[in-house]
């Protein structure tokens, strides 16, 4: 009786429908250095909600080099970042106009 239970569970566990994750707001910052070379940014930025970081001024890798192109120091930005271990990577930015 007991296992017939626990399968009935999990058949109503997989069979619920999947909904796509709402996708982690952007963060805002301020580029303060770019490292083209080492695919690096400066940002001065705000809250980071996606990976529970406090405002501050720190260093990201950046996924692609592209990402670097157009931007300079002293720009707005909104940006995302993912958490890679202890490597916190750029994964989009876009200068605020």
């Amino acid at each position: 009786m007991r296992n017939t239970v626990i399968v009935a569970a999990m058949a109503a566990l997989f069979s619920l429908p999947l909904q796509a994750a709402e996708p982690a707001p952007l963060s805002q910052g301020e580029v303060r250095k770019i490292d083209v070379g080492a695919q690096k940014i400066t940002l001065r930025h705000g809250p980071i909600a996606s990976i529970g970081m406090p405002p501050m001024t720190m260093v990201f890798e950046v996924e692609k080099p592209e990402l670097l192109e157009g931007v300079s120091a002293g720009e707005k930005v909104n940006f995302q970042v993912q958490q890679q271990g202890s490597r916190y990577i750029v994964t989009e930015l876009q200068v605020v106009k």
